[in-house]
C-alpha cells in the first residue's frame, strides 16, 4: 500500500461511521426557503450545557463571498441550557442539502470562537434549545 492510501482509508471509514453520515435531522422549523434541524443522536450533556449538531437547508442555491453556490450549513452548538445562551464551535457550508456534496467552507478553529451569545427568542436556536435542555430543567424543577 502506498502511504498515503491509509490516512485516506482511515478517514474514510471515520466519515461513514460518524452518526452525522447518516443523521436524520428532526425539524425545528421551516418554510419556503430554509429548514432547520437538529440530530437528536448527536446530543451529548456537559454539566449543564448540551452540544448538538444543527442543519440548516436552504431550498434553492446561495452564493457565497467567492461566488460558489451553497445550499447548507451544518454547525455544531453549545447550548448553555441556565444563562440561556450558545456558542458556535464548528461550521461547515455545504454545495447540496443535508450536508452534502462539496464542503466549500469550514471553521473550527479555537481562536474563532467568541463569547457566548444570547438565544433570541422565537429563533431557530430557541425551539433548539427548547429540545435538548427540557429534561435538565425539569429534573432541577424537583
Amino acid at each position: 500500500m502506498k502511504p498515503f492510501t491509509l490516512p485516506r482509508l482511515a478517514f474514510t471509514l471515520v466519515l461513514l461511521l460518524s452518526p452525522l453520515a447518516h443523521a436524520e435531522w428532526g425539524e425545528l422549523t421551516k418554510d419556503d426557503e430554509v429548514f432547520y434541524g437538529w440530530d437528536k443522536d448527536s446530543v451529548q450533556t456537559i454539566h449543564v450545557s448540551r452540544l448538538v449538531w444543527a442543519i440548516t437547508n436552504l431550498s434553492s442555491p446561495t452564493k457565497m463571498g467567492n461566488g460558489a453556490d451553497f445550499q447548507s450549513i451544518l454547525t455544531r452548538y453549545r447550548i448553555h441550557c441556565k444563562n440561556d445562551t450558545f456558542l458556535k464551535l464548528s461550521e461547515s457550508i455545504y454545495e447540496r442539502p443535508d450536508g452534502k456534496g462539496r464542503e466549500l467552507y469550514t471553521v473550527d478553529k479555537p481562536d474563532w470562537r467568541p463569547n457566548d451569545t444570547a438565544i433570541r427568542p422565537g429563533t431557530h436556536l430557541a425551539l433548539l434549545k427548547k429540545q435538548i435542555c427540557a429534561p435538565t430543567q425539569t429534573a432541577s424543577a424537583q
